[in-house]
């Protein structure tokens, strides 16, 4: 089975994108609507045509024409919410676009298909989508099979888990599996290993760009150590309530991982997308800059992520880590 083409869906910042075109594969085409990852394929990726508009507005008469020229979809549809009767998905608005995924993968029918998603989604309705997604793809043509991955296993620095479900078509008489782990626990890559180059490089290049915390914030940062959180004592009172105007009388707590000072010898906790919302560095008393993140997920420093800073934010916190997409894609090509 000769894997060569593949079709790029909800492209995001291109982490799947690149992580296949590393692994040697030729991208025919990706869809993405939202215009700071607009801008960012653009940017890098100005030879791979970009649909950017609404998948749910590609008819399927302009997909047809890619039946048995494109071997493998990808992509990592958004999952807000679903609804079911017994194993069938229900439409609503809330899950079309995994719908949108389905129906790319039913009018092109490539050889293969690897669809990511969040891990609660196999326990989302007491398993019920987990088991109506198969369904559906089964349905079409498909044998397919999930798992949840954890990316540092494939030598990603980050404690990232997500879901894949793959599938190959059943005329090929394959079965699908996932790779074996490429990293063990006593081997993972370490924050350290990716980010500790950078210190003393801020502004330097793209995309390297420290927050402009306040004086509180500062502080605040520095009491917390290194692989830890706000300590179990709580803060210092000038530094215990939220400075900004609008919390002002909220006392901060270790919500999310905002306020968790990474570790250098181990990976880090999953970078969440969203302003400000990466966790802190290991050693300066700040958040991680946007590359800081995107080293993290395994982005080459040439990728340049374009929008505002949340909007970069967001696109690194979102994206499949470029390693991970890399050891699947090898993986597919030898199945």
């Amino acid at each position: 089975m000769e894997i060569n083409s593949f079709v790029d869906l909800f492209s995001g910042a291109g982490g799947l994108l690149r992580g296949f075109m590393d692994a040697g594969l030729t991208p025919e085409f990706s869809v993405e609507m939202w215009e700071p990852a607009v801008q960012t394929h653009r940017r890098n990726y100005p030879n791979v045509p970009l649909w950017d508009r609404d998948i749910r507005t590609i008819k399927n008469k302009e997909i047809q024409p890619y039946k048995g020229k494109v071997d493998l979809i990808i992509g990592g549809p958004p999952c807000q919410g679903f609804s079911t009767i017994g194993k069938r998905l229900v439409k609503d608005p809330r899950n079309e676009l995994v719908f949108e995924f389905i129906r790319f993968v039913k009018v092109i029918k490539p050889k293969v298909f690897l669809m990511e998603n969040v891990r609660g989604l196999l326990s989302a309705n007491n398993g019920l989508i987990k088991d109506a997604i198969t369904a559906e793809f089964e349905k079409i043509g498909y044998n397919v099979t999930h798992e949840v991955i954890c990316a540092a296993d494939y030598g990603v620095p980050q404690m990232r888990y997500r879901v894949l479900f793959l599938g190959i078509r059943k005329d090929l008489k394959t079965m699908p599996t996932f790779p074996e782990k490429t990293v063990t626990k006593d081997h993972y890559v370490t924050v350290g290993d990716v980010i500790m180059d950078l210190v003393g490089q801020e502004n330097q290049f793209p995309n390297h760009v420290p927050m402009n915390h306040n004086d509180i914030v500062k502080k605040r940062i520095s009491l917390i150590k290194e692989g830890e959180g706000i300590p179990d004592a709580g803060l210092p009172e000038d530094v215990a309530k939220g400075s900004r105007s609008d919390y002002t009388d909220n006392t901060i707590k270790n919500f999310s991982h905002v306020y968790r000072r990474l570790s250098r010898t181990k990976p880090a906790t999953t970078m969440v997308p969203g302003h400000n919302a990466f966790p802190l560095h290991p050693t300066e008393d700040r958040s991680l800059t946007v590359r800081e993140a995107a080293r993290i997920q395994t982005f080459p420093d040439d990728v340049i992520f374009e929008g505002t800073r949340q909007n970069q934010c967001i696109q690194v916190g979102n994206a499949v880590p470029v390693k991970l997409a890399y050891e699947m894609a090898e993986h597919i090509k030898k199945l």
